[in-house]
């Protein structure tokens, strides 16, 4: 189901339903579409009070939200706390890991 075909009034002040929707955006580990969902859901409450509660001003959650700005992650937990949820890591898949270099200064000379 696509963003156009989801109904904002799910959220409306139902943590567990923003919680399934946003823990899916999370793991797609795409910022554009995590900052769609996030204001998907964001949108479907009531913004003045839900800022209030997270201590952000209404005009900075639209503008950090919007898709264009990449948020500060404060203002994320902010919001989530707002929306009476909160943010859980997982771990990747595992993938092929490139050899590190070791710590320290590089030897004089190179």
């Amino acid at each position: 189901m696509s963003e156009g075909q989801i109904d904002p009034k799910l959220f409306r002040d139902n943590p567990v339903a923003v919680a399934a929707y946003l823990s899916d955006a999370f793991a797609k580990n795409d910022l554009t579409a995590l900052l769609e969902a996030i204001n998907l859901v964001m949108r479907a409450q009531n913004v003045q009070a839900m800022a209030r509660e997270a201590g952000l001003r209404r005009d900075r959650l639209y503008k950090t939200f919007d898709g264009e700005t990449n948020p500060m992650l404060g203002r994320v937990m902010a919001l989530l706390n707002a929306l009476g949820v909160h943010l859980t890591v997982t771990p990747l898949p595992p993938r092929p890991i490139p050899p590190r270099p070791k710590l320290g200064r590089p030897p004089k000379g190179t």
